[in-house]
């Protein structure tokens, strides 16, 4: 199955495309640079217990009389089904476990600091965070990798873009520095959890307690009041799994004990499934004290004048202060402090009532708006600050122009904010609609929709590009198992070019081979297209 470019990312000049478990990086022509491969270890490593692997002794009997039957099994006299022969197919579940499905795991999230020079992302299964030093010309040099106690579905960077913030889907959202401090130990971190003099961060800090182990089971029987061959097997296969659930069960509870070993700290936390968060900055009048307290260098006034009245007046000045926004799957948009004061709740935006799976902050330098969406038929603006709703506009009705007229909800999946010809665009992705929906902020905070671009299959996510010529276009990854032109080809990249009697989509020809083309065509399906699955369901479903 052909796995497509699914996540994109530009840098200047400098695309990045995530395909499967790969990265590929593209000049501005889309002519292929480089690719980072996941890494995948050369021979698996045993973690069967020692009990497991040695084998049990012959039993004293003669072995058991067998006969040949169709089917290619040979069952023993008493009835037993013995070892399968030399070409019988095997099992669906032993056939699962020789060959996992997603051995490599998927790049769930791919992201780039403001200036470019590192380039973050996430992969699924193994819950990693991968860092890369880009170095301005489309190669990435790995700078670490770390495994999250959860898995990570969505980041965003500080202002300083120092820290990275990570949410996972049980509702926690976690600080960790960008670049780990060279200082740090796996003994450290381990043992110890004060904060790092270089980036402030706790070592480690647990989320949840341990819980405490049930007591192990123990069968009642053994060899000396068992003495039939068949409960003598019996007994031994019993002995065995338990041995084995015995050492899983430890390895598992050694892993919750003993947090990552590297610098992370817990921020806050959601009593639903984190989706989505970004980071914003405000100018907010707080008491004079307070300024500073947080910032010795502000100046204070409160423009009053002197004599009784500004005597009597509290002072106040204005600061910018950072603030973290998290959406989850109960409808809510919560606005916290950043960092230090994660743990303060300024408040939240509520008026959705499906779950939000995007969030976008207003480009342009109108960062006190927030645009959102996921399931409910409009998009909304905020004015998240204040935590009001400026207002809406309409998603359901457009995709009902695409899809038909019995469309009756969508699940948005990528919110992407620019600056487009002049004017402040949002283009806006649907699960498995092919178009690509365009809309305008305008001065007054509305947002109105221009156009539905329509395409050959599902898009998948979407980012601008300078043209040769210094102008605009879009490129988009789409899906081209979905591709309703077969006969013009199917690509997983596409630029468009806004021409005067349309868009012009031009396929980026000569792509590289994928390695994860192994994966069936459901699996596939249900990582690339997972936004639906958010909706609760109700009654009627």
């Amino acid at each position: 199955m052909a796995v497509p470019c699914h996540l994109l990312k530009v840098c200047g000049n400098i695309v990045f495309a995530a395909q499967g478990s790969d990265i590929h990086s593209f000049s501005s022509e889309l002519e292929h640079i480089s690719t980072w491969r996941y890494p995948v270890k050369q021979g698996a490593e045993s973690t069967t217990p020692a009990a497991e692997v040695q084998e049990s002794p012959a039993p004293e009997e003669p072995p058991a009389k067998r006969r040949k039957v169709g089917g290619g099994q040979e069952p023993t006299s008493n009835g037993g089904a013995a070892a399968p022969t030399d070409g019988q197919v095997k099992s669906r579940k032993a056939a699962q476990y020789d060959n996992p499905a997603n051995e490599r795991p998927f790049v769930q999230g791919l992201y780039a600091t403001a200036d470019g020079r590192h380039v973050v992302a996430i992969t699924g299964s193994d819950k990693t965070i991968w860092v890369f030093e880009h170095d301005g010309a489309g190669k990435l040099k790995e700078l670490s990798q770390r495994a999250m106690p959860k898995r990570p579905c969505s980041l965003a960077f500080t202002a300083d873009n120092r820290t990275i913030l990570s949410a996972n889907k049980f509702g926690d959202v976690h600080a960790l520095p960008l670049l780990p401090s060279p200082t740090t130990t796996t003994t450290s971190a381990t043992t110890s959890s004060s904060p790092n003099p270089t980036t402030g961060l706790p070592l480690s800090r647990s989320a949840t307690p341990s819980t405490p182990t049930a007591t192990a089971f123990k069968p009642q029987a053994n060899e000396l009041t068992v003495h039939t061959k068949r409960n003598l097997k019996a007994l031994e296969n019993q002995k065995r799994s338990l041995s084995r659930k015995a050492f899983e069960d430890q390895q598992q509870q050694q892993q919750q004990q003993a947090p990552p070993p590297f610098e992370h700290a817990l921020l806050l936390g959601h009593v639903s499934m984190l989706t989505a968060i970004c980071v914003g900055t405000a100018t907010v009048a707080v008491p004079a004290v307070a300024a500073q307290a947080s910032e010795p260098g502000t100046s204070i006034g409160n423009g009053t004048g002197n004599g009784a009245e500004a005597a009597s007046a509290p002072a106040r000045t204005t600061v910018r202060r950072e603030y973290i926004i998290t959406a989850d799957r109960d409808e809510h948009i919560r606005v916290s402090r950043g960092m230090p004061q994660a743990h303060v709740i300024e408040g939240f935006c509520l008026g959705h009532e499906e779950f939000v799976s995007q969030l976008c902050m207003a480009p342009g330098g109108r960062e006190e708006l927030l645009i959102s969406g996921g399931g409910d038929d409009d998009l909304f603006i905020w004015d998240w600050v204040n935590g009001r709703l400026l207002g809406r506009s309409g998603v359901l009705e457009h995709v009902k122009r695409v899809a038909g007229e019995d469309v009756d909800k969508v699940a948005v999946t990528r919110v992407f904010g620019c600056g487009w010809q002049g004017t402040t665009a949002v283009f806006v992705v649907v699960e498995r609609v092919p178009a690509l929906f365009h809309y305008e902020l305008l001065d007054d905070s509305r947002l109105q929709h221009r156009e539905t671009i329509p395409l050959r299959g599902n898009p998948l996510d979407v980012d601008i590009i300078e043209s040769p010529s210094g102008g605009q276009r879009l490129l988009v990854a789409m899906d081209p198992s979905a591709s309703v032109s077969i006969e013009e080809g199917s690509s997983s990249l596409v630029v468009l070019d806004k021409q005067e009697t349309g868009w012009k989509q031009t396929n980026v020809e000569n792509l590289p081979a994928c390695e994860d083309a192994n994966i069936s065509a459901d699996e596939l399906q249900k990582i690339l297209y997972s936004t639906e699955s958010l909706r609760k369901l109700t009654d009627f479903d």
